[in-house]
């Protein structure tokens, strides 16, 4: 009897495994777009926002990126291209004023991790119809945040949050030593 319980039990937990990995489990990362001089759909990357572009390329380069999304706007495009460029993805581009093109892609896209750069506005709509829990609006010079959830097929988990560039406009620059300063020590006399 007990052998029996047993090969039942392992044949549940094997088709619960085997049935969870056929659902397409995989981790979405949102991201805002980087830097732009002015808040328009056309506005390119400032010198920072392409700091950042390439920090976030460098941060996401191993994470598993297999499918890109994008908004129509050429911050979020140009934030993309980096990693994109590494990984040979081309990103696919969905109209901002679609989200639901891009949340109905998220939940039933296929195999592998997703990046999504969209724009400040686009982003807590996303996570809230992802069913990943809320986040507070982002602020206005706030570039560095990086959403986290995991879907599998039908449902996401509670969104993580973490910053992937430091704050500011000098997002990727590597801080210089500060140079020693030289000073003349008095040098003790010696007396006979």
């Amino acid at each position: 009897m007990r052998f029996t319980v047993r090969i039942i039990f392992l044949i549940l937990l094997f088709t619960t495994s085997w049935a969870l990995c056929q659902q397409g489990t995989r981790l979405i990362y949102l991201v805002r777009n980087a830097e732009t001089s002015a808040q328009t759909p056309d506005s390119p990357l400032t010198p920072a926002g392409e700091r950042r572009a390439a920090c976030l390329a460098s941060t996401m380069k191993e994470a598993g990126i297999k499918q890109i999304y994008v908004n129509d706007a050429k911050s979020a495009q140009q934030t993309a291209n980096a990693l994109a460029t590494q990984l040979k993805i081309t990103p696919v581009v969905i109209p901002a004023k679609d989200p639901n093109t891009l949340i109905r892609d998220l939940m039933y896209a296929g195999g592998g991790n997703i990046l999504v750069v969209a724009n400040a506005d686009t982003l807590p709509f996303v996570v809230a119809r992802l069913k990943a829990g809320t986040i507070p609006p982002l602020a206005a010079g706030e570039y560095n945040r990086l959403l986290i959830t995991t879907v599998i097929e039908g449902g996401a988990t509670q969104v993580s949050t973490l910053r992937y560039c430091d704050e500011g406009s000098h997002a990727t620059e590597t801080p210089k030593p500060a140079a020693k300063k030289k000073t003349s020590s008095p040098v003790p006399s010696k007396k006979p």
